[in-house]
């Protein structure tokens, strides 16, 4: 059994990634194959005062997997920052992607260089905004995944590198522009990249109605009601062994934000698929212990034979992708697949890294 806090399943997939980059009959599809296969997925029930884990256990559930993600959004610290127009991007996106009228104003500021800052700002230029990308440190410590950064500057966001809001003003109890500070990046941090310092007398403003920031998430643990006893780190984060995914108290095991902090989805499935058959050893009575046995392929390949030389055949296949001036006002997917010719001539190049090398080495 699921049990979803929301009003539809998918979580993070359904609420907090807009359509052009995941269309929600994909999405929807693959969900229904979940349901197909006998999972029961209980909407609008969150763990909570109403449900405890504890009464999870008490129904009968022999084990229980956490994957609640990082929905709460970290403040600027900045003066002015609860005036109204200043909004919480994970709201924002919920509100979209769920109702589909999310209000947002003509010129807006988004504090972030991260994947959610990129989804709040792509969607707030859809919506027809004037968009501003503010970020702390260069492009090159930016997290935000590369295609997305090119993409929206591509669709006219504006990206204001080595800047930081330091204060929000408003007039009439509405924001109506913020005070901005230039930053130089100083000496390495822990994290291992470059901190930024601020450029004495380099304040400046910029006129927006809209403030959204993005600069962080973290977990929202207070459904565990008491389960002191669940390791918890420093970062507010459920602490797991990383081989099992299972939390320090048998049967109950956890995965995705919740334990690393903001990361890909790509990465919190995989923990789920960790931990799901640490589950099925656990309800077996079985060892946690992951058994690593080699494998041996089920089909021998023989490799494609073709001249690393040819233009054709050695160069990647772009993507085909959908207008920037088709992209505005809608959120239509903006990666339009792969012909199968195509797909086929790009499957040639598997595992052919000496491809690459030849081309850069002033082959084809």
């Amino acid at each position: 059994i699921i049990y979803e806090a929301e009003s539809v399943p998918g979580g993070m997939l359904a609420w907090g990634i807009p359509e052009y980059r995941l269309p929600k009959k994909i999405l929807y599809s693959e969900i229904d194959r979940i349901q197909d296969v006998g999972v029961d997925i209980k909407l609008n029930t969150p763990i909570g005062p109403d449900l405890t884990i504890d009464d999870l256990i008490a129904e009968g559930n022999k084990a229980v997997f956490i994957a609640t993600g990082t929905p709460v959004n970290m403040k600027l610290g900045i003066p002015g920052e609860d005036t109204e127009g200043v909004i919480d991007p994970i709201a924002f996106l919920k509100k979209y992607n769920l109702e589909g009228d999310a209000v947002v104003g003509k010129k807006v500021a988004v504090v972030g260089g991260g994947n959610t800052a990129f989804d709040a700002a792509r969607t707030a230029w859809r919506l027809g905004a004037d968009v501003t990308i503010l970020y702390r440190r260069t492009r090159q410590e930016m997290p935000a995944n590369q295609e997305d950064i090119a993409e929206a500057v591509e669709e006219g966001v504006k990206i204001e590198y080595l800047t930081i809001p330091v204060a929000a003003f408003s007039e009439n109890g509405k924001l109506n522009r913020i005070t901005c500070q230039r930053m130089e990046l100083g000496p390495f941090d822990k994290s291992g990249r470059r901190r930024p310092v601020p450029l004495e007398g380099s304040e400046f403003e910029l006129e927006v109605d809209t403030l959204i920031p993005a600069i962080g998430q973290e977990p929202n643990l207070s459904f565990m009601l008491g389960k002191t006893d669940i390791q918890i780190s420093r970062w507010n984060t459920l602490e797991v062994d990383a081989e099992t995914m299972a939390t320090n108290l048998p049967g109950i095991f956890a995965g995705g934000d919740v334990v690393t902090g903001p990361a890909t989805v790509l990465e919190a499935m995989g923990q789920g698929k960790i931990a799901a058959e640490s589950i099925d050893r656990f309800l077996r009575d079985k060892s946690l212990v992951r058994d690593y046995q080699p494998t041996s392929a089920r089909l021998e390949v023989p490799p494609v034979q073709f001249d690393p030389d040819a233009d054709e055949e050695s160069l990647r296949v772009v993507m085909p992708k959908l207008g920037v001036e088709e992209r505005r006002g809608n959120f239509r997917e903006v990666e339009q697949g792969l012909t199968a010719e195509a797909a086929m001539t790009e499957a040639k190049r598997c595992l052919r890294c000496d491809l690459e090398g030849l081309r850069m080495r002033g082959g084809s």
